[in-house]
Order: structure tokens, then sequence, then C-alpha cells
């Protein structure tokens, strides 16, 4: 694998990171706004830049060398 795969995948792990917990408090927010007067704001969709910054963290986590 190229680095410039293995940075591709980094950046695919990162989408699906994000866009699992965006669902998760996607579902948590619909399921209290059902049952609850007091209504929670849903979640926003991550953006580029907060796709970017999680996969810049995977990396320097995989990167780093002790």
């Amino acid at each position: 694998m190229t680095p410039y795969e293995l940075r591709f995948e980094i950046f695919k792990q990162a989408i699906g990171l994000s866009q699992d917990e965006y669902h998760c408090k996607y579902a948590m927010v619909e399921e209290w706004n059902k049952t609850n007067s007091v209504k929670m704001d849903y979640p926003e969709f991550p953006t580029y830049v907060e796709i970017e910054e999680l996969a810049n963290k995977i990396n320097n986590f995989v990167s780093e060398t002790k």
C-alpha cells in the first residue's frame, strides 16, 4: 500500500467514524423529542474540516513512534 492509499484509507475511516457518531446523536435526539416536551436540536452533519481533523488525529496516533 502506498502512502497515498494509506492516507486515503485513514480518511475513509474518519468519515465512517464521523457518520456513525452523527447517526447515534441523531437517533438519541429523535427518541428524546418523541417522548419529551422540551425539544433538543438535531446535530449537524460532520463537515469536511471536522472529518479532516479526525483523520489527522488518527494519522498522528498511527504514526507515533515510541
